[in-house]
């Protein structure tokens, strides 16, 4: 049994990281910010709640005393990681130093696994696919400049650290589709199911041979397909037209990854593409009632 240290720990996505570890037997410590609501966290046996403020560094410290995993999730996202350099800043790269910091200080053999995102690439739609990555990182906003950063300071460490660049991820959910695609028609794209990125952090705390590399994240050969072919099935399950779509006029930060190495060590990607959409219609009928 180890203990699991969860930044972030109160978001959708952390939330879900938190059950499943506790599920697998893992001592639990969610961290994240005082006013998110804990509710569905807060009778899950072998879970702690630690609230506190990642640009808090006394608070983490607290926190990742005494723990062997950290699974940095906090971040600002976008759209608001756009609307303040130094909001984003102070907690994108300066949260992430204070994580460091805190384990430097309290536990100092722990494995840190940090959150990134392909967005470090950039635009990659020039690029032979599939991205890897040794491919150069590029940041085209201020949330892909502050992830090159983290990723910076996180390999700097010099040991006990990985990193992983998830793609999109793919909520099978009732959800309003965006005014406008953030991608174009014609985008190669990967995305991946939020429950596969939920396996790929939970396998870090156990995996081997994962300290000190980059892994990217994304679904695997079933996921991949241009922005209109992805629009066009999530529209044939949410029944809407597909004249009805709008693309960015811009590629986004999106691509084909090479997922080689990480399904390797992780063994996440169980959820295909056809499988996503079957789940994402059970949950259109459960939303409406059928």
């Amino acid at each position: 049994m180890k203990t699991v240290l969860v930044t972030g720990g109160a978001g959708s996505m952390g939330c879900e990281v938190a059950v499943r570890l506790a599920s697998a037997g893992q001592r639990v410590r969610v961290f994240d910010l005082p006013d998110r609501d804990y509710g569905a966290l807060a009778d899950v046996p072998q879970v702690e709640i630690v609230p506190g403020d990642i640009r808090d560094r006394d608070a983490l410290l607290r926190a990742a005393a005494g723990v062997d995993t950290v699974l940095h999730l906090a971040a600002l996202l976008p759209p608001a990681s756009e609307r303040s350099r130094e909001a984003t800043m102070a907690v994108n790269v300066g949260g992430t130093a204070n994580v460091l910091a805190a384990l430097e200080r309290g536990s100092p053999d722990a494995h840190l696994v940090l959150s990134s995102s392909v967005c470090v690439y950039g635009d990659t739609s020039g690029v032979q696919p599939p991205v890897r990555t040794s491919t150069p990182l590029h940041a085209s906003d201020l949330y892909a400049e502050s992830k090159i950063e983290a990723e910076r300071l996180v390999q700097a460490r010099g040991h006990g650290c990985t990193v992983l660049r998830i793609s999109g991820v793919s909520v099978p959910a009732f959800l309003e589709p965006p005014p406008a695609w953030p991608f174009t028609a014609d985008q190669r794209l990967e995305f991946v199911c939020r429950t596969d990125v939920v396996h790929a952090l939970v396998a870090c705390v156990e995996a081997e041979g994962i300290s000190g590399k980059a892994l990217n994240i994304a679904g695997g050969s079933t996921w991949r397909m241009s922005g209109r072919d992805y629009v066009a099935r999530f529209n044939e399950v949410m029944g809407l037209p597909p004249e009805e779509a709008r693309y960015s006029e811009r590629p986004g930060y999106f691509d084909w990854y090479d997922t080689g190495e990480s399904q390797a060590a992780l063994g996440y990607q169980r959820t295909s593409f056809e499988r996503f959409l079957g789940l994402l219609d059970e949950a259109i009928e459960e939303a409406l009632g059928g």
